[in-house]
């Protein structure tokens, strides 16, 4: 059995607990947003993977079922016993597996950019892309992605610091789990609630949820007008409103 981390993570507000995954190479501090607004009504939990931010790992090993297993421990942890898993692009592959292994330990699923497997050719030139700065130019890598993930100069000044204390080696891993990663066949046995949110730009993403509404039982779309793919961080305002009444819903 893989040797648990000490993950880190960060606990506010009271309620309905909310556990937000980040994707491959970022960190929990995409998250702020989230903390700020939403701790207000319910319980926000946000933590670093194993390999990134200032969770350490043991080892170069990484697999989706193995990160679901950490959520599990964390959980355990807090004691949550049921949560809102919200997963953000990547992210949403862990939130997927964990609602699927264990669906008695989860209210809701909610998917921003979310998708059961990276079945289309443009979604795998970015992981591709993703893999090979991870490997080669990892600097170029935590510049892109906290100059998409700012909203003020200051957030991306703190996302890049904290992204630079992860690991490359396990960011590439983690995108080559995801890229192969699929979850299609199962939908169907996804029993919760499940919200989903995409940027009506978001073209890469956007498909992807035809096949969630065919598969799963319950669900509800949200698209954002004039919004690409960081909808979490660049339209906090509108993603914690609308997350916020729809827990409301679910209660």
């Amino acid at each position: 059995m893989e040797q648990r981390v000490c993950t880190f993570y960060e606990d506010s507000g009271s309620g309905q607990p909310v556990v937000f995954i980040h994707p491959p190479a970022l960190t929990s501090r995409i998250f702020t947003y989230q903390h700020q607004f939403l701790s207000t009504s319910s319980r926000v939990i946000t933590y670093d993977l194993r390999g990134h931010g200032n969770t350490p790992s043991p080892s170069d090993v990484v697999s989706i079922p193995l990160l679901a297993e950490d959520l599990l421990a964390l959980m355990d942890q807090c004691g949550v016993e049921k949560a809102v898993i919200c997963g953000y692009s990547a992210g949403g592959s862990i939130a997927q597996e964990f609602a699927l292994r264990y669906p008695e330990r989860v209210k809701g699923l909610v998917l921003s950019g979310g998708f059961p497997q990276v079945a289309s050719w443009l979604l795998q030139k970015e992981f591709r892309l993703g893999i090979y700065l991870a490997e080669h130019h990892p600097g170029v890598l935590v510049n892109g992605l906290s100059w998409t993930h700012q909203v003020t100069s200051q957030d991306g000044r703190e996302i890049k610091a904290e992204c630079k204390k992860g690991s490359p080696k396990l960011w590439r891993r983690l995108y080559e789990e995801s890229l192969h990663y699929s979850c299609t066949k199962r939908l169907p046995h996804l029993k919760m609630p499940l919200l989903l949110f995409y940027g009506s730009r978001s073209f890469y993403f956007l498909p992807f949820r035809k096949v969630y509404q065919k598969l799963v039982p319950h669900v509800k779309t949200i698209i954002v007008p004039g919004a690409f793919h960081q909808i979490p961080v660049k339209q906090h305002q509108y993603f914690n409103s609308e997350l916020s009444r729809w827990l409301t819903e679910i209660k």
